[in-house]
C-alpha cells in the first residue's frame, strides 16, 4: 500500500516534467511565426505550433493547412523589420552567454537608421547590419532628430539583453533586444 501511495506521487510530479517540454516546442513553434504579417496566417500558424500539445492531450489534430505553416526549428518567417543579411549570433561560449563579456558587440558604429513606434521606442539599424528594438518596458526615450549616420553607437550584453549607448549622451544607456 505504501509503495503505491508511492509509486503515484511520483507518477503525479513527473507530469508537470513530461508537460514542460512539449510547452516548449508549442511557444518555439509560436514564435517562429512571429514574422507572418497577415493576422488570418499568422493565426493559422499559431494554432499549428500547438499540434504537439494536441497530441499529447488525445485532441483531435490540427488541420495541415495549419501545421505546415509553422517553419521548423531554426527556421522562421522574415518580418519586414528582419535583416535579412546580418549574420546569426554565436554564442561566445557558456561563461559569456552567462555573464556577459566586456567585448562590445558594436563599438562607435555608425546608425544606418533609426524608426521610433507609436510608443517611443525605436529600432536602430547599424551600418554593420546589426539591426536593435529597444524593450517595450525601458523607461528612457531616445531624442535623436540628426541623420542617423551622424550617431555611433555602442552595443554591450549578454544572451539576449543588450545596452546601447549613443556617443555624446553621457549617462544614456537604451535596453535593447537584438532582431
Amino acid at each position: 500500500m505504501r509503495c503505491g501511495f508511492l509509486l503515484v506521487g511520483l507518477a503525479l510530479l513527473t507530469q508537470g516534467a513530461i508537460a514542460e517540454p512539449i510547452r516548449d516546442e508549442v511557444m518555439s513553434g509560436a514564435a517562429r511565426c512571429s514574422g507572418i504579417a497577415d493576422n488570418r496566417t499568422w493565426l493559422d500558424c499559431f494554432y499549428g505550433s500547438a499540434q504537439p500539445m494536441r497530441a499529447t492531450l488525445g485532441l483531435a489534430p490540427a488541420p495541415p493547412a495549419q501545421t505546415r505553416l509553422v517553419p521548423p526549428p531554426g527556421a522562421g518567417y522574415l518580418g519586414p523589420d528582419a535583416n535579412r543579411y546580418a549574420p546569426p549570433q554565436k554564442s561566445r561560449g557558456f561563461v559569456a552567454d552567462v555573464l556577459g563579456s566586456s567585448k562590445p558587440f558594436a563599438n562607435d558604429v555608425p546608425m544606418e537608421s533609426y524608426r521610433f513606434a507609436r510608443d517611443g521606442t525605436f529600432t536602430v539599424v547599424l551600418k554593420n547590419g546589426q539591426t536593435y528594438r529597444q524593450e517595450e518596458s525601458d523607461l528612457v526615450f531616445a531624442k535623436w532628430n540628426r541623420p542617423a549616420g551622424t550617431y555611433l553607437v555602442t552595443v554591450t550584453g549578454n544572451a539576449d539583453k543588450f545596452i546601447l549607448k549613443v556617443k555624446g549622451e553621457p549617462g544614456v544607456v537604451f535596453h535593447v533586444r537584438r532582431i
